[in-house]
Order: C-alpha cells, then structure tokens, then sequence
C-alpha cells in the first residue's frame, strides 16, 4: 500500500520518489547482505568480538561522552593509566554523533553499532547511485554501480572494521563537487565541504581518501578549464576543503600529542610493508563467497578480517573495459561538453592512483614514489595498511561499471512493452554483479547485553572510584626482549582480541577506569603491566597496581588453568595487600590495599656513557636508575624526560650541543634498578679528549646534571669486528636466585665487560633500524634450562656502547619459566645472529610457587 502510494502523481516529485525508492532497495539489499544480523540486531555483532566490539564501544563511549564531558572525549577508561587512549584508533566521531539518539534511547551500544553499519551500507549504495544517475543517466546503470561500490565483496572482507565498511558520504561529496564544478551554486559547494567533512571525520583513512579524490578532480578541472569564472570555482573548492581541515584540526592535536610522546606510535615501513597488497591478491576472493568459492581452483581464498581479499568480480572489470571502449568510441563532443566526456579518464586515472597506493612503499621491489613521497612528508604515516587504498579503487571501478553499462543498455534499445529489452539486460548485469558479491550467511558473535551481562559489571557501576584491573588474561607469547623495546605477542592474538575486546565493551556499562583494553597501539604501560600480572598473585604484582592506583582486581576463575584452581585460591587469600570483597560465583572481586609509594624525586641517576667513541658518529648512552628507598616507585607518566647533552673540549669550550631525551622510568621495587636509553647523534669529528656533560631538564626526575670523560678516535666496531670478546657478572651475591612466582617479569642485574679490541654496540636509533640493519649489535642473552632449553632464550640491551676493556652495570628484567622448580640459568653476550662470544655465566636459579 505504501509503495504503491508513491506513485500516485502529486505525494512525491519524481526525483524524490526515485530516490526513495533507491534508498529502499539498498536497504532491503543491506539486509540481504548482511543476513542473518537482522534478527539479533541487538545481541550480537558481525565476525567476533574483537575489533566490532572495539568499535562498539568507541560509537558508545563517544555518543555519552561528546554529551556530558566532551573535554574527556580522548580520555577513555581503559588501558589505564595512558592518557589520550582513544587517540590509540579511530575516533569514529561522526558515527558516534549519528548513533548519540539511539545511544541515549536503547542504552543499547550493540544496536547502535549494527544499525550503523546497515545505514552505512544503504546510503553508501544511494550516494553512488545518485552519482552515477547525474553521470550517465541511466538508472540500471546508478543501481548496478550502487550495488557495487556498497556490497562488494571488499566491502565484506571488512566486515569487522566499521571504520573501513562505513563510506555512505564518499560518493554523496563527489556529486556535488561535480555539480559545483558544472555551474552549481553555494549550495552545492556547503553541501560538498559537508559530506566530505562527514566521511573525513568517520576516520582518518577517509579523511585521506576524501582529499586525494577531490584533489585529484580539482586538478582535473583545473587542467580542462579555461575561464575567470571556472577559476573562481576552483577557488571555492579550496576555501571548502581548508575550511573542512580546519574543523577537523581539533581532533587531530590528541593523536599529535601521543605522536611526540610515544615511541612506535607512528607505522614503520617494516609494519607497512607486511600490509601491503600485492598484485596477485587482486585474484582473491572471499572463502564464503557464493560464485568464486565453488571455482576456488582459479582464485586465492580469504577469509573475512583478512585485508587483502581484493578480487572485485568479473563482471565489474568488463563493464569497465566496456566504458573505456565506449568512451573511444565517442569521444568527438562539443568543447562545453569536454569535462563531462573526460570524467570516465579521471576515473580510470583515480583507479590507476587507487591501486598504486594499495602496494604501499615498494611496486615490485622498487620504491613507490607516490606512497613514499607522501609517507615521508608525514601525510601517510598513521595508516598501516595500504591495501584499504582499494576503497577509492573499488568507488571508481563501480562508477566506471555503471559508464559501462549505460553504454552497453544505450544499445540495445528503449523498446516498448511491460518488459522491454534494455530493462531486461538490466536486470540481467544487476543480476550478475550481485551474485558476484554474495557471501552468506555472515558469521554473527553473540554479545552479551542487559541482564545478561556479568553481575560483577554491575556491582561495578555502583562504585564511582574504583579503578580495575582484569585477571588472568590468556597467555602472553615469547617476546625475548623485556627492556626498552617491550613489545607485545599474545600466544593466541585473535583470542586474546576477542577476550580483551568483550572486557572494553563491559566497561560500556560500568564505565570505570580500566587498566584493560585494546586498540590499534599498545603502549609500554599496558605491555608492561600484562607482561607483570602473569604472575599474579605476588608482592610485585601487588606493589605495582598499588601504586598505580587500581583499587580492584576482577579475577575470572572460568579462565584459570584445570586443576590449578586450589592452588591460585590459596594464593589469593594469602597475597599480602589483597582482600576478598566480593564472591560473585565465576567472579571475585579483590580489593587492593592503598600504601605509600617512593616519588620519582628520590630515585638515584647515574649516567652511563663509553668511554671512547668513534670520530663525527652518533653513540649510545643512558641513565642508570636506582630505587634506594624500602618502598616501590611507579612513574605513570608517559611524557619523555627531557636530557640536554653538551660536548666541551680540552679547552672548557662548548663545541656542541643538542637535546634529546628518555622514557621515564615505569616501575621499581625497593633496591631495584633500569637503565633508561639515550642516544647522541654525533660525536666530535676531531679525534681527542672531551667532557660530556648530561643535564637533566624539568621531567619526573627533576633538573639533574653529570659529567663524563670522553674520547674520540679510531677503533674497530662491532660491526665489522677483528676481536669480538666480553664478559658477563652477577651483582647479586646469593648462591641461588630464588624467584617468587613463576612467569611475569623479575630483575636482576649483571656487569658486562667490553673485551678484545672491538667498540660493541648496543642499540639502533629506532626499532625498525634495528630490524633492518642489525649488524654489530651486541645484546645480553639470557637462557633457562633444565635437561635442555625449556624457556625462550631472552635478551637485553646493553646499558650504553661500550668501548674496549670498559665494564658497565646491566640491570634487566627476565622472564621466568612457567613452570615450578630448579633452573640452571645460562647468561652471556651475542651478536646480531644470535651467536654467543666470550665466558658464559651460569647460575642457578629456583622458580617458587608464591608462597614466600
């Protein structure tokens, strides 16, 4: 009765009841799709509870936040104590704003986060509907290229990341570019500079996506214009597009800050390259999907989640080739016309751009200067995946497709009757790009909601002040390294995903602080602290969430290992500094007992440098930090301490200066000490004796200053060494070091001495260097056994670059194995593959069961 209604002359213009009647379509198609999400809309996600959840809670912690406290926007409530966490992945913010009404109506983040991605889709497939329709005229043609762009398979293989999936205002801004362009008014142009600033503020990704496709049209109309007037719209495209980057600056200041404060935050070439597309994943398509899994023998398989799955159907391709064969075929037009008839090139030359971008840094081994060049200036340094440049591939393919079709149908004819001909085959291409691109049913992860969620997360909701942690977490992987460069490597990352990702969404609904989480960073302090509470229950654990400030540990029992449930009970009630408040069946909730912590003001810093450094290169020194007092230190303080290091000359004259600067120390127990890592990017170019002069500036560790002996000439280098030796001592006088609890982390320190004649270097100036060119590093190397290896084989980093017959203090953190018992712990040097040198240490080593 309804859709019938519409056609009556006079309720709706034709224009808006085709263009109802388009947005119907797509939404019944959005359903279809996605089916059988409809009917659990609100009880469960696509995929898993990884990266949807993730995203859910993002949409609902910005729908409450931007209304009640919209200052705290970037201050989220998990992996506390960061600071700036939600700057750690996409901040959705005009998702969250779209989903705010519902949010605050349903309380319902599940429903808001689905509904969301259906309205995505079916406005994504109604902006290039409409696109097409001004294009070409033809509305099998806008409805194939809707169906397209909106449900391609790409699309699908996406499916758990909403920031990607959801594109509705892409193509709505490229429609009135395009007007605007061809003799539209302001309102056109507001209505451009809107929707780009809609899609740019989704994510970060289509804020790039959003400039380089209208900057590429504006160079293309630039190049075709000739007019005062012509220029004068460029113009306004300009002012438009600075107006929309200077609205979107506020939300980028918290993702700067994080930048100049975190190390790793920013994507290496390393990390991009393992996320680059490759020509040949343009033949793979999704294991699921409804045509192409059935002839699997020609194409690659992926699965959804995966980012490379970029087959986009036959069909598409040959509508495409088939608009380029129309445009030769016809490209003699009036010159007025001259834009208008070059648009399927500027869409060929946006596909060309598109696809060259998805190989990211390298196009078969040779450097991409249209990545790189970009990258380097800073424009491309967030992104980690190059392979989602497809979604501009995949927007003009589809447009593309529809010249193509419109061309194809042109020929064939109007004709007459109830079904004439050109209805038909239109039909029939919508027909075939479809099945190309159905892959049902979609997997759907049930999500707890209601009062279904865990008691303990309401029990929480009552509690304003508590600040939490949740344990255990599933195993944590073999990192190796457990100093500087901590990394982070669950045993199982998609389960570990799926864990973390529903204990983000539970703080949804109780909303406290929580040291848990997960993001696309990870910063030190979470590693660190995950890393520490594998040994949970234990003093050091307990020392470290005290002064941290977690007044609450939720700890799981369904996730404690079988048959070991007896004994975690008895170490939890034995724990000092735990309390049981709360027995909720599959949960308990433990108090932590608040105590005095040691300011970072009364730590000890001794400066550690070599003593002799090689002519105008760059050397490695650092802080050695020592906590003398009987109580732990915990820095939460993520900004770096600022070092200013001078160089003065046999003469007392300062021949150069330059700052740089540490991350601060994290935690320390009583009596423990850290070695925090500096680096001096060029030593003097004249070979003789110097002073170094180190000065502490501001920072947690106040204004402090030392000052070292330098000398500067010629010596053989580890990394092309004629004697490579050294040697490793224990600090510790103990016959047997007696570690507490098992896994988790544990200090020890050591002295390494320099041997032979060879300058051994201990760290590059980034992670990725070092991945890249590790040759001559030389790291300590730590290795339990027990009737053979039975732990990774650790390794540390040396305090400073040691130059020959020097001898500096190591403190490190080690690993112990999991397991209860006596260990022989062997300790010594290695080189950059892995091969020891010099006198190996051994020591024995018992690993307790907590109860001392």
């Amino acid at each position: 009765m309804f859709i019938s209604s519409l056609s009556t002359p006079g309720y709706l213009s034709a224009g808006r009841r085709e263009r109802l009647v388009a947005f119907l379509a797509f939404s019944l198609a959005a359903v279809v799709f996605t089916w059988p999400l409809l009917l659990r809309l609100h009880r469960a996600v696509p995929v898993d509870t990884g990266d949807p959840l993730l995203n859910t809670w993002i949409i609902s912690w910005g729908s409450r936040t931007l209304f009640t406290h919209p200052l705290r926007f970037f201050q989220a409530n998990i992996m506390y104590p960061a600071r700036d966490v939600l700057a750690y992945s996409e901040h959705l913010f005009s998702m969250a704003l779209l989903a705010a009404p519902l949010y605050w109506a349903s309380r319902n983040p599940l429903l808001c986060y689905n509904l969301l991605l259906l309205g995505g889709l079916a406005f994504s497939g109604l902006g290039c509907y409409l696109l097409v329709r001004e294009l070409t005229g033809s509305r099998w043609a806008a409805f194939l290229s809707g169906f397209l762009f909106a449900f391609g398979s790409y699309k699908f293989s996406q499916l758990s990341h909403l920031q990607i999936m959801f594109s509705p205002f892409l193509p709505f801004m490229l429609l009135y570019l395009l007007r605007y362009m061809e003799g539209g008014g302001g309102k056109a142009l507001f209505l451009f500079a809107l929707f780009c600033l809609a899609q740019s503020l989704s994510s970060w990704h289509y804020l790039v996506f959003c400039y380089l496709a209208a900057g590429l049209l504006w160079l293309w109309r630039a190049a075709l214009s000739g007019g005062r007037a012509e220029r004068r719209r460029l113009g306004g495209v300009l002012l438009a597009l600075g107006v929309v980057l200077l609205l979107v600056l506020p939300l980028a200041l918290p993702y700067l800050r994080a930048h100049a404060r975190l190390p790793g935050f920013e994507r290496n070439l390393t990390e991009i390259k393992g996320f680059s597309a490759r020509p040949g994943d343009y033949l793979t398509a999704l294991e699921g999907n409804l045509l192409y899994s059935r002839v699997s023998s020609l194409l690659s398989g992926g699965r959804i989640g995966d980012e490379r799955v970029l087959f986009p159907g036959l069909a598409a391709l040959l509508l495409a080739l088939l608009a380029l064969a129309g445009w030769a075929l016809e490209r003699k037009e009036a010159a007025a016309e001259r834009f208008r008839r070059s648009l399927p090139l500027f869409f060929l030359l946006l596909a060309v751009v598109s696809f060259l971008l998805t190989l990211g840094p390298e196009v078969a081994g040779r450097w991409n200067p249209l990545y790189m060049i970009p990258y380097r200036l800073g424009m491309l340094r967030f992104i980690r995946v190059p392979a989602r440049f497809y979604v501009l591939f995949l927007l003009s393919l589809a447009v593309l497709a529809g010249y193509g079709a419109s061309w194809a149908l042109s020929r064939v004819g109007r004709g007459r009757g109830r079904f004439p001909a050109y209805r038909v085959w239109g039909a029939v291409l919508l027909a075939l790009v479809a099945l190309e691109n159905v892959n049902l049913p979609i997997p759907l992860a049930a999500v707890p909601v209601g009062k279904e969620v865990p008691q303990v997360y309401r029990w929480l909701e009552r509690r304003e002040e508590a600040v939490i942690i949740e344990l255990p977490t599933l195993g944590l992987g073999e990192e190796h390294r457990y100093d500087r460069l901590l990394g982070f490597l669950p045993d199982d990352p998609h389960a570990y995903s799926e864990l973390e990702g529903l204990r983000v969404y539970f703080s949804a609904y109780h909303r406290r602080r929580t040291a848990n989480g997960y993001s696309g960073y990870f910063p030190y302090s979470y590693n660190r602290i995950f890393f520490e509470m594998q040994a949970f229950p234990s003093r050091r654990c307990v020392e470290l969430l005290r002064g941290l400030g977690v007044t609450h540990v939720i700890w799981h029992w369904e996730l404690v290992p079988a048959g070991r449930e007896e004994e975690y009970r008895r170490r939890l009630l034995s724990t000092e500094g735990l309390t049981l408040e709360e027995d909720l069946g599959e949960q308990w909730v433990l108090g932590v007992e608040e105590g005095p912590v040691t300011p970072p003001g009364d730590l000890e810093v001794e400066a550690q440098a070599p003593e002799e450094v090689r002519p105008g290169e760059p050397f490695n020194l650092g802080l050695l930090v020592r906590n003398p007092t009987s109580l732990p230190a915990v820095v939460t303080e993520e900004e770096p301490q600022p070092v200013r290091l001078v160089v003065v000359d046999a003469e007392g004259r300062a021949i150069r200066e330059e700052r740089t600067s540490c991350r601060p120390p994290f935690f320390l127990q009583s009596g423990e000490m850290a070695v925090l890592p500096l680096r001096c990017r060029k030593a003097p170019s004249e070979a003789g004796f110097y002073s170094l002069r180190l000065e502490l500036e501001r920072g947690v560790l106040g204004e402090r200053d030392f000052t070292l002996s330098l000398r500067v000439g010629e010596m053989a280098t580890s990394e092309e060494p004629s004697l490579l030796e050294g040697g490793v001592e224990y600090a510790g006088g103990e016959d047997v070091i007696r570690i507490p609890t098992p896994d988790g982390l544990f200090p020890l320190a050591f002295r390494v001495t320099s041997g032979g004649d060879t300058y051994l270097l201990a760290a590059r100036e980034s992670r990725e260097e070092e991945l890249t060119r590790p040759q001559g590093l030389v790291h300590l190397a730590l290795r339990f056994e027990r009737e053979g290896p039975v732990w990774e084989e650790q390794r540390g980093t040396l305090p400073c670059d040691l130059s020959p017959g020097q001898s500096a203090v190591l403190p490190t953190l080690v690993r112990p194995p999991s397991a209860l018992g006596r260990y022989k712990l062997f300790v010594g040097l290695t080189d950059e593959g892995f091969h020891w040198f010099g006198e190996v240490l051994v020591l024995d080593v018992e690993v307790g069961d907590g109860s001392g």
